[in-house]
């Protein structure tokens, strides 16, 4: 299987192909749909921006095919036996940057070039993209609609508190049911991680010299909290189905850590650029500031493996959490 990774600008498509190391600029946009492309074979692999592949509309560029071209291309791609998966495009500057090159020299082979080598040196990230599915505008935005309405209440309920400090400063008058659960439950939730010291100190609890219980960063705790448990001490369900979320949803959605979706404010801001990076083991040590991203240019292969291995471990540590947590609200009803 040869891998070709496409980019699509100014009317005209640019595809690299990757086993041949050629980079083909400007065709002509029906090269893509009629998969006419130099060297393509069956059983290939066209990698493109997801956004490049949704049904056109008049707000933009970046989406020049209407639904019939997309359904003529799916077509060709099954009648050749082509695969198309979809690259998420906030993560197309993490593959700039692992090729090499900042953002000012970013350029339509740049570009392909990157994700190809970012794929081709990186199989999990290979294996987790989606296949193209033709999919009609209005579809994509009921569907993204419920998801949007999830993530803006959440946003509007957690910015009160992270104005008041999360009910946990000695000048602001402020508490709500997540802050009031916090203080009433933080030693009964430590009973539920089985005193996993790992577990207790990652959502942000410490026990004092006195063996008392103590809510150390209570960003931490409040925001992984405040994904099940809303500050009028409702269950923060699903807008779509009423139902309470799994974690699979709460990860992607709430925390933020889907790469197909790009800013989800402040829960998904918590978590990514302050929790998980406090209590990952990995840290670049080139990094400019606490709020600069570890994905940075001249990564060697071995840092980028540590990187993500330290994001998934932490990951992991904050599903065991989540799962403690929910068990003691939603199953075992302790409000």
């Amino acid at each position: 299987m040869n891998l070709f990774t496409i980019d699509v600008g100014q009317g005209k498509v640019h595809i690299y192909d990757s086993g041949n190391d050629k980079f083909h600029g400007k065709l002509p946009q029906e090269s893509l749909i009629n998969l006419n492309i130099p060297g393509l074979k069956r059983g290939d692999c066209l990698i493109i921006e997801c956004a490049h592949v949704r049904e056109s509309h008049r707000l933009t560029l970046a989406q020049p095919f209407n639904f019939n071209q997309l359904e003529k291309l799916k077509e060709n791609l099954d009648e050749m036996e082509v695969s198309l998966k979809l690259f998420p495009q906030k993560t197309t500057p993490n593959a700039r940057k692992y090729y090499g090159v900042e953002a000012d020299q970013k350029t339509d082979e740049v570009d392909t070039r990157a994700i190809a080598q970012y794929l081709l040196n990186d199989k999990n990230v290979f294996n987790s993209l989606k296949d193209f599915i033709p999919t009609k505008l209005v579809e994509f935005q009921e569907k993204n609609d419920s998801i949007f309405e999830y993530i803006q209440q959440s946003n509007e309920d957690i910015n009160i508190a992270k104005t008041c400090e999360y009910g946990f400063s000695k000048k602001i008058d402020y508490e709500d049911e997540v802050s009031k659960w916090m203080k009433k439950y933080a030693l009964k939730l430590t009973e539920y991680l089985e005193g996993d010291m790992e577990l207790i100190h990652a959502i942000g609890l410490k026990f004092d010299k006195k063996g008392s219980i103590k809510i150390d960063v209570p960003n931490r705790f409040y925001t992984i909290l405040h994904s099940i448990l809303r500050p009028n001490g409702e269950l923060r369900l699903r807008p779509d189905n009423g139902k309470l979320p799994n974690w699979k949803y709460v990860k992607a959605h709430y925390l933020g850590c889907k790469p197909y979706h790009m800013n989800q404010g402040v829960a998904a801001s918590n978590y990514k650029h302050w929790m998980r990076r406090a209590v990952s083991e990995y840290s670049n040590p080139n990094k400019k500031s606490a709020n600069s991203t570890d994905f940075m240019v001249g990564m060697s292969r071995e840092d980028v493996v540590k990187l993500k291995q330290a994001r998934t471990k932490v990951d992991k540590m904050t599903q065991k959490i989540w799962y403690a947590l929910r068990k003691m609200i939603v199953e075992d009803g302790l409000r």
